[in-house]
């Protein structure tokens, strides 16, 4: 048990008044990197760019679902000080009476008291095992806070990139329609050079393929917007105030999964908060087992009876616990520390099922990214070079449609290119909430606009 105190009290100053051991962790990252943007960024100042660790801060300082979350804290802490109180008050009995009668009975007081002072005794280590259970139970809740912490600054990490997803396929989406409509122009001026290869329909055609591209513009709009939208709601913003820098070319971290697992069981502040919950069920239940005979009633006593007579003593009343000797509530608190025992370790094959879910996503995110790096964008752009040069050279059967549709496959190149970065953010972020750390795998790069 004492193990565990030591768990709660680090929960309790690791929180530094305001944030947990994530928020720490994110600023540290933060500082460690130079943003300077991530220290005391001001609530209305316009057009403020944000970095990943600047936004995980910000949304971590000024979310409200969070900070009434963090409430429960101090009701976790108002536990320990009712814990550390002794429960119980003295009282005081006085008895008055009025006593008569013949001469001969020697009643020399009219008005006989009797008065005690009294107390309930606590003596099988009730108050340690009540201060044990609330301070484990402020350990859960400080754990538990964390997680929540690290749920929003991976959500916050995820409507991040979401933003610098959706606005490189917007500057994609707009290029589309910019190469498009240039296409479309030439093969107008095309159609009516006598001996030329370009028909009217080829012309109608191309005009179509802007049409297309500018309504997909629509969409990437429409799309940016929602981004922005999610990521103001985890940073607690009404207002679109920021620009975000940051770039989807992220560096994975090494695959280990052996090694990521044992950091994720060290790390991760749900696992902590469900240990927690073993010492806080483990201490109620032995809090259970030390209230089943009771508590005595000792103080002393003082009487004057009717012959002026004065009685000192002290007075103890025990229960007798023949009845009921509490087996029904021994038996809650044996179920409910074993429920927290299995809560734990299936929390444990969850944190291993997250890292190993989380490591193959990445892995099969970061091949993707290659494959488009390596091979499909160079190819792609070789091959229009080539298809360009032919075309100038006219080389029979080069034609502008041709030319358009390689660009176009090039742009759609890009377009999946773009996907596949995202999906390795997503990874990363999967990864990020399996070990318990939202800087896993980060950097800065490249700004892009507010919308």
């Amino acid at each position: 048990m004492s193990d565990r105190r030591r768990i709660g009290r680090l929960a309790f100053s690791c929180r530094a008044g305001i944030l947990s051991l994530l928020a720490w962790s994110v600023l540290n990252a933060a500082c460690a990197r130079g943003q300077q943007q991530a220290s005391a960024p001001a609530a209305d100042s316009v057009n403020e760019v944000l970095t990943r660790e600047a936004a995980i801060w910000r949304a971590l300082q000024n979310n409200p679902e969070l900070a009434t979350l963090r409430q429960q804290h101090g009701i976790a802490a108002a536990a320990v000080v009712i814990a550390e109180t002794y429960p119980f008050n003295p009282s005081w009995s006085n008895s008055v009476f009025g006593a008569s009668g013949p001469a001969s009975a020697g009643i020399t007081s009219s008005v006989p008291t009797t008065q005690k002072v009294t107390i309930d005794l606590e003596l099988f280590r009730q108050g340690k095992y009540r201060r044990q259970a609330a301070s484990a139970g402020l350990s859960r809740t400080d754990f538990e806070i964390a997680f929540s912490e690290l749920g929003l600054a991976v959500r916050t990490a995820r409507a991040f990139d979401a933003v610098l997803y959706r606005h490189e396929k917007l500057k994609l989406a707009d290029e589309t329609v910019k190469l498009t409509q240039d296409a479309a122009e030439k093969t107008a001026k095309l159609v009516d050079v006598p001996g030329g290869k370009i028909a009217a329909a080829d012309a109608i055609l191309a005009r179509a393929e802007v049409y297309d591209a500018q309504a997909q513009t629509g969409q990437a709009r429409g799309a940016y917007a929602t981004a922005w939208s999610q990521l103001n709601a985890a940073l607690g913003a009404t207002e679109e105030r920021f620009q975000v820098s940051g770039s989807l070319e992220e560096t994975a971290p090494k695959s280990d999964v052996e090694g990521l697992t044992r950091q994720a069981l060290e790390l991760r502040p749900d696992l902590r908060a469900r240990l927690a919950a073993v010492g806080e069920a483990e201490a109620r239940l032995r809090l259970e087992i030390a209230n089943r005979f009771g508590n005595p009633n000792f103080g002393p006593v003082y009487e004057l009876n009717e012959t002026s007579v004065n009685f000192y003593g002290f007075q103890l009343t025990t229960p007798l616990p023949l009845l009921n000797r509490r087996r029904g509530e021994i038996l809650q608190r044996e179920a409910e520390r074993d429920r927290a025992l299995l809560a734990l370790r299936q929390n444990e094959t969850v944190v291993r099922q997250d890292v190993r879910a989380a490591v193959r996503r990445l892995e099969e995110a970061q091949s993707w990214v290659e494959t488009y790096r390596t091979k499909v964008l160079p190819e792609l752009k070789t091959s229009l070079e080539d298809l360009e040069n032919l075309f100038e050279k006219n080389q029979p059967g080069v034609d502008v449609l041709r030319l358009i549709t390689v660009r176009r496959k090039l742009l759609a190149a890009r377009a999946g290119y773009l996907d596949a970065l995202y999906e390795a953010s997503q990874a990363r972020a999967d990864l990020a909430a399996a070990i318990g750390d939202p800087t896993v795998g980060r950097n800065t790069g490249i700004a892009s606009p507010k919308p």
